[in-house]
């Protein structure tokens, strides 16, 4: 408690701008699908094919610029974000055929799931070393929040104006509120950095830390401990995109309509928002390397759970599991790429691990809907799930050993 209150000002900034990123993620824009599909005329297929390359498009982006957290003082480049992403609401809101809304979705994808996540996740993971897994799970409360708060504020805001006015309204809002709210929470922020800078520089010149302390982008494309963590890292967010993206199919599966099955959506939340906490504790006094084995039978589990014909149990356990393992990847995950190649460009390395993450959640509604639709069985591919989540455990145990043993 005492460290949430000495660094509240910093978590809170973490917590807000992972909020923010609401307004690129899927859940959000989810909402606004049908008015979509109904203002530019398209077929639910096209959308789907539209909306996989935009998602690539903002993958690509986020690796391409990912690094510049490193380079720019933070205030200006969060700053820089939120005006960015007003402009991208405000381009959605006034974009007059679908050529020009597609970049402006486009823009709202990268800097939502992309850019902003990023800089919450890189902030909280480079400047917290000794409570670093709780200083990430205080920072990704706000995606549930953002799930919570904006999906439902945006259905609310539809009542009174059409679905484009409402994109107006949310780009006066993060010009207004957002901007100096994210500037406010920034104060004092520049003597945290001095003292960042002072440790790295220290550090250095003694000769303590690791060869690999200051790694690059490129030298983790040489490391196979990367290629044996790759595959648990984009196992959660694949499946769980699944999961929802195909919210009818396990409904019908379970013999629910579509309305009582996403009821059991707040049993993801509960696991989502409590598991990071428990996953941050454990980081903090073991380290997120030894614990990589730790999310991927989770998330085997809970695809399992589906299976049987347990009714209302199955599909909470489901949820759960999957809020769960999503839960306790969050900080896991953000510290095992400052344990292994440290915290100076960290902004770069978890651009190419977040975008590798992106891509697994825009090929996930294709690839399982190619198998849905060449006749493949649902619990089928829940199984195979299951299992090559199971694999990707093995996978990561020698990644828990001393780094310098691989």
């Amino acid at each position: 408690m005492k460290f949430i209150i000495v660094n509240g000002r910093f978590l809170g900034f973490g917590l807000f701008i992972a909020f923010l990123s609401s307004f690129g993620q899927t859940y959000f824009i989810g909402v606004y699908k049908p008015a979509i599909i109904n203002a530019y005329s398209l077929t639910n297929s096209e959308f789907g094919f539209y909306y996989l390359i935009i998602t690539l498009g903002s993958a690509v982006g986020l690796n391409q610029l990912g690094h510049l957290v490193d380079k720019i003082a933070l205030g200006t480049y969060a700053g820089t974000l939120v005006v960015l992403m007003a402009a991208a609401c405000f381009l959605v809101y006034a974009a007059p055929v679908f050529w020009v809304f597609v970049p402006a979705l486009l823009l709202v994808r990268l800097l939502g799931q992309g850019l902003l996540t990023h800089a919450a996740m890189t902030s909280m993971s480079r400047y917290f070393e000794q409570k670093r897994g709780l200083a990430v799970a205080v920072a990704g409360l706000g995606f549930p929040f953002g799930q919570a708060v904006l999906p439902p504020l945006a259905v609310w805001l539809m009542v009174s104006f059409s679905w484009q006015q409402t994109w107006l309204v949310f780009a006066g809002g993060l010009l207004v509120v957002a901007l100096p709210l994210v500037l406010l929470l920034l104060g004092g922020h520049a003597v945290r950095h001095r003292a960042w800078q002072t440790d790295q520089t220290a550090s250095s010149e003694v000769g303590t830390v690791d060869p690999v302390t200051h790694a690059r982008r490129r030298d983790v494309l040489r490391d196979k401990r990367f290629y044996l963590m790759l595959p648990a890292l984009i196992a959660g967010p694949f499946w769980v995109t699944g999961a929802f993206f195909f919210a009818s199919d396990v409904a019908a599966f379970k013999a629910f309509d579509v309305a009582s099955y996403t009821a059991f959506y707040s049993f993801y939340a509960l696991g989502s928002v409590a598991a990071p906490f428990v996953g941050g504790v454990l980081v903090d006094r073991y380290g997120g390397r030894k614990l990589l084995a730790m999310y991927p039978p989770i998330f085997g589990f809970g695809l399992l759970f589906i299976l049987p014909n347990w009714g209302g149990l199955g599909v909470a356990g489901f949820m759960a599991l999957l809020g769960l393992g999503s839960g306790v990847t969050l900080p896991i995950n953000n510290a095992v790429w400052a344990e292994l190649y440290g915290t100076r460009y960290l902004g770069e390395i978890k651009a190419l691990s977040t975008s590798l993450v992106v891509v697994s959640t825009a090929l996930a509604p294709l690839m399982l809907g190619v198998l849905l639709d060449t006749g493949v069985l649902l619990q089928h591919i829940m199984l195979g799930g299951s299992f090559y989540c199971f694999a990707t455990m093995f996978l990561v145990l020698p990644v828990t050993r001393t780094p310098n043993q691989i």
